[in-house]
């Protein structure tokens, strides 16, 4: 297998002296007990993707970047190369978290050591000394749970403190080791103020750590509250790592879905028309014969005029000057007449024709009876 031979080359390596067992097998890892530096120590070595029964990470990884330029462009473009800067990414993402939360006194795992893709880390162990169990397989009393969830409140604060958020925290991550609550398992860690999804993952996380010692001890479900009044305080800038909640705020109630959608003249009443005197409103005056149309009258001829009376221009409004409602035909008004006089023919005017007083050509002079017998007598004659 993967795991027994990369920890094969850590010994080989001298890394590691000696491999003590198996502790457990995750969904992203496997957790073995090795020998370091003649201290007993657990090794994590991560699985393949493949492998890895946990696959949609994207939500997660959101606002991670690397310091490489390149590998940054590779793992947005996707290539062979991008994949692998990517997985080299996604496992040095729990080694930079642990070593962050565990300078801010959040109870984790000390780190040792990251090599070839092996995370080296303190064993956790119980007050008799044993490996420390999970959350989910130790029973609690009320008075342990209560401490516990006030125990796990300050590790919350601490940690977004740090602007981030575990992402995947549940009972199955948490060991309830000798010193208190230790959270483990930070391969989905979130960055609080990169990532669009941070409030819903910080708000999971609590309701199902805090949720779970509320389920021991009943009085604390009155302090459900206490995670979206340490959001409100991060939201704000106000959080501290000291910042305690007073268990007096209320989660933000959820909008009911209604059973039945109401009819729309019960959910929406009708729009109020619009007013004349309004400033840039139409008046709500109704038209005369409003079923009529425009090119017939009330008495059924299409050539019957009728009238139809014009909304009154607002009066408020300087623009347009106030006017009574105007009264208009149906028909087309006849064409007035303009200012302008029409163009009359002049005169005619007794002058010669060519003269320059006489615009226009004298008209031709119809045949008299004189030039008909002048033209008759000078016609010669047949002789028999």
């Amino acid at each position: 297998m993967r795991s027994e031979s990369v920890l094969d080359h850590l010994l080989s390596e001298g890394i590691i002296s000696e491999v003590l067992g198996r502790l457990q097998s995750g969904k992203e890892a496997e957790v073995f007990v090795v020998r370091c530096q003649g201290n007993v120590v657990a090794a994590k070595v991560y699985k393949d993707r493949a492998q890895r029964s946990f696959k949609n990470n994207s939500s997660y990884k959101e606002g991670r970047s690397v310091r490489n330029s390149r590998s940054q462009r590779a793992m947005e473009r996707g290539s062979k190369y991008g994949k692998e800067a990517a997985e080299d990414a996604w496992k040095s993402a729990e080694v930079d978290a642990l070593y962050r939360l565990h300078a801010a006194n959040v109870r984790v795992p000390t780190p040792v050591m990251f090599f070839e893709g092996v995370l080296l880390m303190e064993l956790v162990c119980d007050a008799a000394g044993n490996t420390a169990p999970r959350l989910i397989d130790v029973s609690l009393t009320p008075e342990q749970a209560n401490a516990g969830y006030h125990d796990m409140l300050t590790q919350l604060v601490r940690m977004l403190s740090c602007e981030l958020i575990h992402g995947d925290l549940s009972p199955y991550n948490v060991l309830w080791a000798a010193a208190g609550p230790t959270v483990i398992d930070f391969p989905q860690i979130v960055s609080a103020a990169q990532n669009t999804s941070s409030e819903r993952f910080f708000l999971r996380d609590a309701s199902n750590i805090l949720g779970h010692f509320a389920r021991i001890d009943r009085r604390l479900h009155t302090r459900s509250g206490d995670a979206h009044e340490i959001w409100r305080a991060y939201a704000h800038r106000d959080l501290t790592p000291d910042f305690l909640p007073t268990g007096k705020a209320r989660p933000a109630p959820r909008p009911q879905a209604s059973a039945a959608r109401p009819q729309a003249s019960a959910a929406r009443p009708p729009a109020p028309r619009p007013q004349a005197n309004r400033p840039g409103a139409r008046a709500n005056i109704p038209r005369a014969h409003a079923n009529i149309p425009r090119n017939q009258g009330p008495g059924g001829r299409a050539d019957a005029p009728f009238q139809r009376q014009l909304p009154a221009r607002p009066s408020g409004d300087p623009r347009r000057p106030a006017r009574a409602p105007e009264v208009l035909l149906a028909r087309r008004p006849p064409v007035q007449a303009s200012a302008r006089p029409p163009l009359r023919p002049a005169p005619l005017s007794h002058a010669r024709p060519g003269s320059p007083q006489s615009p226009r050509a004298e008209p031709a002079r119809q045949p008299s009876e004189d030039s008909d017998r002048s033209r008759h007598r000078h016609r010669p004659r047949h002789r028999s």
